[in-house]
C-alpha cells in the first residue's frame, strides 16, 4: 500500500532559496515500521516551503532505542544524505526551520533531545519571545542549554516543569506509564506559562512513547488513520500533510493540546477557554479539562497538491486553475451544480436518497481507503443500487450523459473538477461506481450550499443591521488578501453603495481601535485562517467586550480564525495553493465579495421594498455577470498570451518599476505584490492620479541600477579604456604609465579625483579622456510604468493624462485594459525626436465595465509575474549567480502562512 501511497502522493513541490515559517510534525504507530523513515521523507518534503535552513528528524523503536538526525539543509535533499528514509521505528518526531533565535547551525536545528533531569525530545514551530530570559532560567537551574534555539527552550522548560512534577510522586511511580502521563500534563500546563510567543510544539516521553502536541497561537493539525494496516496519528503544522496519509481530522483550538499514544488520542486544556456557542451562554474550560474530540472527515484532498502535466510550476498551474475554483465557488452561489441538484432530485424521486446519506457517512467515517472500498462494493451488489442504475439508464438520460459520458471524457471544463467521492473510481472507468461517486458528491454540495447559504445570510443580517445603525464595517487582512479588500470596498461601493474600511491590522490598531462601538463590524479575511497579524486583532475585539460581530472569509475552514475566533465563517473554496505566491485565493476572495456586494444590494431592495426599475436592472445585470466570471477568466487566459509574453521580456530585468491603476488600485497593487515576490524587482502599485504627486521623481535620472544599466556602464567603460590604451600607444607612453593611467582612471569615476602620480604626457592624456566622459549618463534608462484601468470614459481620459505626462519625463508605456483606440495611440507615440521608447499594450476581453476588469486585469497582472519571474530566473542561473531567491513558486523570505509576530 506504501508503494501506492507514494506513487498517488508524487512530492514536486521545488526546492526553495529562502523562506519562513518553521513546520513541526510527531508520527506514533500502532507497531513498528520499517517504512517510518519514507513517511516522515513525505512529511518533511512537504513542509520544505515553510523553512528549508535546517531538517531534523528523531525516530524511536519499540526497545526505545532514540535517533536524532538533523542538519543544516533542506529536507528534499537531507531526507536522503541523512538517511532518514532508510529509518524504522515506530515514532518520529520532524521539523523543518526557518531561522529566527540562533544562526543556521547544526546545533540550532531541530529536533532537541534533553536529559538534563529527564529524558524527552521535541521540536516547535512559530517564536517564543522571552528565549534570553528562559536560557537564563534553565542554565540557573542546572539545564544544559547547548544552543540558541527558541525550540531547545521549549523542551528544556517542558522537561524542567515535567520533573518538577514527577519529583513530587513516589521514585517506584515515576516509571509508571499513568503517573509519567499526569506529570507531563501538569509540567505543560506550567511551561506554557512560563514561555511568551505564538507556537506549535510536538514533545515525546520515550519511556511512555507518548507523544503531546501543543497549539498555543500557530497552526497545528492532528488527524488519525491507517497505513499498511498499523494504525497511527499524526500531528503537523500544515494540513495538507496530514491529508497525505488520512482525512479523519481532529480539530484543535489554541490553548489545546493533544496526547497520542499509538492509536488512542485525548485532548486538553493547557488554559482556560471560553467556547462560544450559537443561542447559549459560552463554556468554559479550565486548565487541565479533557475535551471529547471526535474526528471529522476534510474535505480537502492532499491530491490536489500534485504538479500535473503541462504545467511546471504551480504557480501557472494555479492560475490556470481559477477557472475551477472559480466555477466552484459560483457553483454555491446558486445553489449547487445543475448536475448536483438534478441528482438529488432523482434520488429522492426513487427514494434513495437516506440510502446514500448513510453511505456516504458510513465511507467517510471509514479508516482507510480499503475499507471505504469494502463498503461501496457491498452497496453497489445490494438490490437498492441495481434498482437505481436501471432508474438512471431508463429514464435520466441527459443526467447519465452528463454524468457518466462527459465527465468521464472531461470535455466541460466545469465537469472535471475531483470531488469527495470520486477517488472510488480507483483510478479506472466504471459506469456504475461513477454513478455513485457522483450521487454521494451531489449530497456533500448539498450540504456545502446549505453551509454556505446560512453563513451568507447572517453575513448579510449583520451588515444591515450595522448599516441601519450607522456604524461602521471594518475589514482586515494582510498581504494578498488585503488588496482583496480593497477591490472588495469598491465593490461594495459601486454596486451596494455600502462604505467598508479595508485597513492593515497594524494601521487597524493605531487608527480604528480606540473608536470601536457597539454594532460595529469586523471581517477578516485570511487564505490560511493562521495569520498571527489577524488573530491578535479578533482576539483584541473580543477583549473589548464590546457587541462587535466578527465575521471571517478563509480557505482553511479548521483554522484557528475558522473555527475558533468568528461568529460567521464564510469559505473562499479555492482548494489547497501551493505555491508561495497567493493566486487563485486572491480570484476567489473577490469573486465571494462581489457576490455578497451584489447579494446586499438584493437584500436592501427588499427591505427598503424600493422598485426603483434602474437599480432593479442593475441587480439584474451584476447577477448575470457573475456567471460570466470563469469564462473571462478563460478567455484572458487564452488571448493574452502573446503579448504578456512581449511585455515581460521589456521589462523583466528592469530594476524597478510602477503599476499605475486609475480606480481599481487593489489589482495594482496586488499585481506589484506578484511581481515583487516572484520576480525580486521593486515594484509599487497604486492609484494613477497619485504618482504625480511625488512618486514620479524617479522618472528620468536616478540611481535605480540594473544589470542592464550596469551592462551599459561596462560597455562604456570598456571602450573608454581601449581608447586610453590606442592614444598611450600612440604617445609612446610605457606600459607601466598606461596601468598606472587605468587604475587613475576606474578610480575617478567614482571619487572624482585627478592622480599625481603620473607623467606629465599620462596627465595630458588623463585630462582628455575624462573631459567628455560621462560615465552615468549611459545608465539612465526609461523607467517601467504599468497603466491599468476599466473601459469607462472617464477612467481612459485620466489615464491618457498620465501616460502623456509621465512618458515625457522618461517613462515607457505598458497597458493593460480593454481595446480602446485612443489608449493606444497615446502609448505607441515616442515623445522625443529620437532615441528609445518602450511601450506594449496588452489588450482585454472587452467586457464594458470596469468591474469585470478587476477579473481579467489580476489575471494579466498574475501571467505577467510569472513569465517575468521564469526569464529572470533563467537569466541568473546562466550567468551563476547563486542563492538569487527568484522562483515563481517558492521565491525567497516568503512563506504561504504567517504564524511568528
Amino acid at each position: 500500500m506504501f508503494c501506492n501511497l507514494l506513487r498517488n502522493i508524487r512530492i514536486n513541490i521545488p526546492v526553495p532559496i529562502f523562506g519562513i515559517g518553521c513546520g513541526v510534525l510527531g508520527m506514533s504507530l500502532a507497531k513498528t515500521s520499517i517504512n517510518l523513515g519514507k513517511y516522515a521523507s513525505v512529511l518533511l518534503r512537504s513542509l520544505e516551503y515553510r523553512g528549508y535552513d535546517s531538517t531534523g528528524a528523531v525516530f524511536q523503536d519499540t526497545d526505545m532505542n532514540v535517533s536524532l538526525l538533523k542538519d543544516v539543509g533542506a529536507p528534499s535533499t537531507l531526507v536522503k544524505t541523512l538517511g532518514i528514509e532508510d529509518k524504522g521505528g515506530n515514532i518520529f518526531c520532524g521539523q523543518v526551520r526557518w531561522a529566527t533565535f540562533g544562526t543556521v547551525t547544526k546545533k540550532n536545528a531541530q529536533p532537541h533531545i534533553v536529559k538534563c533531569k529527564n529524558y524527552i525530545y521535541g521540536a516547535h514551530n512559530g517564536n517564543i519571545t522571552n528565549t534570553r530570559e528562559l536560557k537564563k532560567f534553565l542554565i540557573s537551574e542546572g539545564h544544559d542549554v547547548v544552543s540558541d534555539n527558541d525550540g531547545e527552550m521549549l523542551v528544556h522548560t517542558i522537561e524542567h516543569y515535567f520533573d518538577n512534577e514527577l519529583s513530587k510522586i513516589r521514585i517506584e511511580d515515576q516509571i509508571k506509564i499513568q503517573p509519567r502521563l499526569q506529570c507531563m500534563r501538569k509540567g505543560i500546563y506550567q511551561a506554557t506559562k512560563k514561555m511568551v510567543g505564538s507556537y506549535a510544539a510536538v514533545i515525546v516521553d520515550p519511556l511512555t512513547e507518548t507523544s503531546w502536541a501543543i497549539k498555543a497561537g500557530s497552526s497545528l493539525y492532528f488527524g488519525i488513520g491507517e497505513i499498511d494496516s498499523n494504525p497511527f496519528g499524526l500531528a503537523s503544522s500544515d494540513l495538507t500533510a496530514v491529508l497525505k496519509f488520512t482525512k479523519k481530522i481532529v480539530n484543535l483550538r489554541e490553548g489545546e493540546f493533544i496526547e497520542f499514544s499509538k492509536n488512542e488520542f485525548q485532548v486538553f486544556a493547557f488554559k482556560e477557554l471560553k467556547i462560544k456557542r450559537p443561542n447559549q451562554p459560552d463554556m468554559i474550560i479550565n486548565t487541565g479539562d479533557k475535551i471529547e474530540k471526535t474526528p471529522v472527515h476534510s474535505k480537502l484532498r492532499a491530491e490536489d497538491t500534485e504538479l500535473l502535466p503541462p504545467f511546471e510550476y504551480f504557480m501557472e498551474q494555479e492560475i490556470c486553475a481559477e477557472i475551477e475554483s472559480s466555477g466552484k465557488l459560483i457553483k454555491l452561489f446558486k445553489g449547487g451544480s445543475n448536475t448536483g441538484r438534478r441528482m438529488i432530485e432523482l434520488l429522492k424521486k426513487e427514494k434513495i436518497l437516506s440510502d446514500m446519506k448513510e453511505l456516504a457517512e458510513r465511507i467517510i467515517s471509514a479508516d482507510d481507503f480499503k475499507k471505504q472500498l469494502s463498503i461501496l462494493s457491498k452497496f453497489e451488489n445490494s438490490q437498492k443500487a441495481k434498482n437505481f442504475y436501471k432508474k438512471v439508464e431508463e429514464n435520466y438520460q441527459s443526467i447519465y450523459r452528463v454524468l457518466v459520458i462527459k465527465d468521464f471524457e472531461k470535455k466541460y471544463f466545469f465537469s472535471t473538477d475531483k470531488n469527495t467521492f470520486i477517488d472510488l473510481l480507483n483510478s479506472h472507468f466504471d459506469k456504475k461506481r461513477l454513478l455513485i461517486a457522483k450521487a454521494l458528491d451531489s449530497i456533500i454540495e448539498l450540504d456545502d450550499v446549505r453551509e454556505f447559504s446560512e453563513s451568507v445570510n447572517k453575513f448579510l443580517e449583520l451588515v444591515n443591521n450595522t448599516y441601519q445603525k450607522s456604524r461602521n464595517i471594518y475589514i482586515i487582512a494582510c498581504g494578498t488578501s488585503y488588496h482583496a479588500t480593497l477591490v472588495a470596498s469598491l465593490f461594495f461601493n459601486e454596486i451596494a453603495n455600502i462604505e467598508i474600511i479595508p485597513v492593515l491590522p497594524g494601521n487597524f490598531r493605531g487608527q480604528y481601535s480606540k473608536s470601536l462601538r457597539d454594532n460595529d463590524v469586523i471581517i477578516g479575511v485570511s487564505q490560511s485562517g493562521e495569520t498571527k497579524d489577524l488573530i491578535d486583532i479578533f482576539n483584541d475585539v473580543e477583549n473589548l467586550g464590546l457587541n462587535i460581530k466578527k465575521i471571517v472569509l478563509v480557505n482553511n475552514m479548521n483554522s484557528t480564525l475558522g473555527q475558533e475566533k468568528s461568529d460567521v465563517s464564510i469559505p473562499i473554496f479555492c482548494g489547497p495553493e501551493i505555491a508561495v505566491p497567493a493566486t487563485k485565493s486572491f480570484i476567489n476572495q473577490i469573486t465571494l465579495f462581489y457576490y455578497l456586494a451584489i447579494s446586499v444590494l438584493e437584500r436592501k431592495l427588499k427591505i427598503e421594498k424600493n422598485t426603483n426599475k434602474q437599480l432593479k436592472k442593475i441587480l439584474e445585470k451584476r447577477l448575470k455577470s457573475i456567471e460570466d466570471i470563469p469564462y473571462l477568466i478563460k478567455e484572458t487566459i487564452e488571448t493574452t498570451k502573446e503579448q504578456i509574453e512581449y511585455v515581460a521580456g521589456k521589462i523583466y530585468m528592469e530594476p524597478s518599476m510602477h503599476i499605475l491603476a486609475t480606480k481599481i488600485t487593489g489589482v495594482a497593487k496586488e499585481g506589484a505584490l506578484k511581481i515583487r515576490e516572484t520576480v525580486l524587482n521593486h515594484t509599487e502599485g497604486g492609484e494613477a492620479s497619485e504618482f504625480k504627486h511625488g512618486p514620479n521623481t524617479i522618472l528620468g535620472k536616478n540611481t535605480v541600477y540594473g544589470l542592464k544599466n550596469v551592462k551599459a556602464m561596462i560597455k562604456y567603460f570598456n571602450s573608454s579604456i581601449d581608447q586610453i590604451y590606442e592614444l598611450a600607444q600612440e604617445k609612446n607612453i610605457s606600459i607601466e604609465e598606461r596601468r598606472k593611467l587605468t587604475k587613475a582612471f576606474g578610480n575617478y569615476i567614482f571619487s572624482k579625483t585627478h592622480p599625481f602620480n603620473l607623467s606629465r604626457k599620462a596627465t595630458e592624456l588623463f585630462n582628455e579622456i575624462i573631459m567628455d566622459f560621462e560615465f552615468f549618463d549611459k545608465a539612465y534608462r526609461n523607467y517601467p510604468l504599468i497603466y491599468v484601468t476599466g473601459p469607462e470614459e472617464r477612467d481612459v481620459n485620466l489615464t491618457i493624462s498620465q501616460i502623456n505626462t509621465h512618458k515625457i519625463r522618461g517613462g515607457d508605456t505598458f497597458i493593460i485594459a480593454e481595446e480602446n483606440d485612443k489608449l493606444l495611440e497615446n502609448a505607441k507615440i515616442n515623445p522625443h525626436d529620437e532615441g528609445y521608447y518602450g511601450w506594449g499594450y496588452i489588450p482585454l476581453p472587452k467586457t464594458g465595465d470596469s468591474l469585470m476588469t478587476a477579473f481579467s486585469a489580476t489575471i494579466v497582472l498574475q501571467l505577467l509575474a510569472l513569465k517575468m519571474s521564469i526569464k529572470k530566473m533563467s537569466k541568473l542561473d546562466r550567468l551563476k549567480i547563486s542563492d538569487h531567491g527568484v522562483h515563481p513558486d517558492v521565491p525567497k523570505n516568503v512563506s504561504k502562512s504567517i504564524t511568528v509576530d
